[in-house]
């Protein structure tokens, strides 16, 4: 016997669809300056996230949102990422997945030892194998821009 695995339905009828609503409902558009206020306006980005087809006025609360939540994230959360370099970026997303250096060079180059020599620091990552490691590891392709 076999069953069916359904995905859970979201439920969009409760959530405002007019600027005003939103307002109401959720956050007036402020500044955030507590780690609460941070917490409840994730929620509500989670919520407008998944809706299926925002409209204009839940598609621009989402974004001035965002950007309120990114602020303040960068403002409390900030790393100072200036000492890390893009081999020790590499390195952690190897260590991650389980990679070795040959199984890098396999993924970005025809040199078997193109891995070796990146890692080393013996030779700089071309545009083209960044290009392939930011669609591998599925990140920016600025984390390997160095």
């Amino acid at each position: 016997m076999t069953t069916a695995t359904t995905q859970p339905r979201v439920r969009t009828r409760n959530i405002p669809s007019t600027w005003n609503e939103l307002v109401t409902a959720f956050l007036s558009l402020r500044p955030i300056t507590s780690s609460s206020a941070h917490e409840k306006a994730v929620i509500i980005l989670e919520k407008l996230a998944v809706l299926p087809n925002m409209n204009k006025a839940q598609s621009d609360y989402f974004e001035v949102l965002s950007d309120l939540v990114v602020k303040y994230e960068d403002k409390h959360w900030n790393i100072d990422t200036s000492n890390i370099s893009v081999v020790d970026i590499l390195k952690s997303f190897m260590e991650d997945h389980k990679m070795t250096a040959t199984d890098l060079s396999h993924l970005i180059g025809n040199d078997r030892t193109i891995g070796c020599k990146i890692l080393s620091g013996k030779r700089k990552l071309t545009t083209e194998q960044i290009k392939k490691l930011s669609e591998h590891f599925k990140v920016s392709t600025d984390l390997f821009i160095g």
